[in-house]
């Protein structure tokens, strides 16, 4: 069974087991009808819709606006960090199309902005990472420090783009710059409130980040993990630089979304753990319904 069969058929299961459990209705395909959390997408909202092109790479259509995630579209060579990219993007930036912004979780690493992914930097409007980031790219980039604010406005409406923190390995590890990773949180009116957790790997940090999400502008509708369990010898003694499986499953157990869309388990020689892993991680906590399956990449797949 492929990867794409494997997660379709966990999510069906789930869906028809809730809905049959609350007294709902299924299709035949196991599709739920309404959604299974507290966390809804807002009435009026245009659509919402993920595109998987690899790895830690996705394009978000959000409130009328495109935003492209940690841009990576080299075809697969190995780089002299010592890491390979195994298997090339669905499809390169030629045919991207229009991108209003890049969300930059890091740039320290090829994994999550290589070779073409910085070319590409250079045509976006606006690219929003850290402020070591915006010293070794240029003025180009827009610096933002934790719980920082910016806004991406359109003809469509605002979006609020927050920093937020995470941590590029275990608790307690200070890895100093470069260590340095950013989260983002989109929200505003219309926009179902996204958490997109980046090269974070601290169960503790998302759930710090998730209360305050929900204190400070409410429930969260999605949640963009990255996973994979990312390791190299040459770190922190091949300690988990991204979630494991089954701390993505905790950390969205925990902050309860109605939607998770899981990055970062494939295309890259640096990860432990894959999508199967990562399906059975959130099936062991009642949550696998929640999932989104992004095969085959390069599709695009409705979050509405």
């Amino acid at each position: 069974m492929n990867r794409s069969t494997l997660l379709r058929a966990a999510v069906a299961a789930a869906s028809v087991s809730l809905l049959a459990a609350c007294g709902g209705n299924a299709g035949a395909d196991g599709e739920e009808k309404k959604p299974s959390s507290a966390a809804s997408t807002p009435s009026g909202a245009e659509a919402f819709t993920v595109t998987h092109v690899g790895g830690p790479t996705a394009v978000l259509e959000i409130a009328g606006q495109r935003i492209l995630i940690d841009p990576t579209f080299d075809a697969p060579k190995k780089y002299k960090s010592g890491m390979s990219k195994v298997k090339g993007p669905a499809f390169g930036p030629e045919k991207l199309g229009k991108i209003d912004a890049v969300l930059l979780s890091h740039d320290q690493h090829d994994d999550n902005l290589d070779g073409k992914g910085r070319e590409l930097l250079k045509d976006v409007p606006v690219v929003f990472s850290t402020p070591g980031a915006h010293k070794r790219l240029g003025d180009h980039i827009t610096p933002m420090k934790s719980w920082e604010q910016r806004e991406l406005k359109s003809s469509g409406g605002t979006i609020k783009v927050t920093a937020v923190p995470a941590l590029h390995g275990p608790d307690g590890v200070d890895r100093g710059a470069d260590g340095e990773v950013t989260g983002f949180v989109l929200s505003g009116k219309g926009v179902p409130t996204t958490y997109i957790s980046g090269d974070n790997a601290s169960v503790k940090v998302a759930k710090q980040v998730g209360d305050r999400i929900k204190k400070d502008i409410g429930a969260i509708d999605t949640t963009v993990l990255f996973a994979g369990a990312a390791r190299t010898p040459a770190i922190l003694d091949n300690a988990p630089l991204t979630l494991t499986s089954k701390n993505a499953a905790l950390v969205a157990k925990d902050l309860n979304p109605r939607k998770v869309v899981p990055l970062h388990t494939d295309s890259w020689d640096i990860y432990s753990e894959d999508i199967k892993s990562l399906v059975k991680a959130f099936k062991d906590q009642g949550i696998d319904g929640k999932l989104v399956d992004l095969e085959p990449a390069g599709e695009k797949k409705n979050l509405s």
